[in-house]
């Protein structure tokens, strides 16, 4: 899978790669504006039935020992990536891909920690990655990245299994029913 731009492809992304166990990890700094991406979409998403979350701020690799011992089916991490795209983007990340965008603001690098989680999991790992605006020293999230933040919690809720469709089944997701 490539580089994926949200819209049409996005949902599809999501209700085909959401299933089993999923765990959504949050990654950012919430003290540098858009950075704190990765870690709104977690909070957003905590207590969703269905979904293990982690809010792992800038320090995903702390929470290595609790990803693994999860068992989870997927990770999924979210994050702010600088994409050369405008602010507010998504794109759907794949492990191979990772170290093209390398994020300086972690300490391990995202694509090392993939690579360890899924050896040691099994899991399917990837990345949302959301296009910051500013990523300032207390800077605020700026109008872009807060819409591609509640946009991409609606779309995780709706793709996690046991999601709401339009025909009012909850156990099964199939792409020509769901909300987006």
């Amino acid at each position: 899978m490539t580089v994926m731009d949200s819209g049409m492809t996005l949902p599809y992304a999501l209700a085909a790669r959401l299933s089993g166990k999923v765990l959504v990890v949050g990654i950012g700094n919430p003290m540098f504006g858009d950075d704190a991406a990765g870690c709104l979409v977690a909070q957003n998403l905590k207590g969703t039935p269905g979904l293990l979350v982690i809010e792992a701020e800038d320090v995903p690799e702390r929470y290595f020992g609790q990803i693994v011992a999860a068992r989870p089916d997927v990770v999924v991490f979210v994050d702010a990536v600088d994409l050369g795209k405008t602010p507010g983007s998504t794109a759907v990340l794949e492990r191979d891909m990772l170290a093209s965008y390398e994020a300086s603001t972690h300490r391990v690098p995202l694509s090392l920690l993939a690579k360890l989680i899924a050896r040691e999991s099994g899991a399917d790992v990837w990345v949302i990655a959301i296009q910051p605006r500013r990523v300032d020293l207390g800077s605020s999230v700026c109008a872009e990245v807060a819409q591609a933040i509640a946009s991409l919690s609606g779309l995780i809720r709706q793709a996690v299994p046991g999601c709401s469709t339009t025909s009012g089944v909850g156990t099964s997701l199939k792409r020509d029913t769901w909300q987006c």
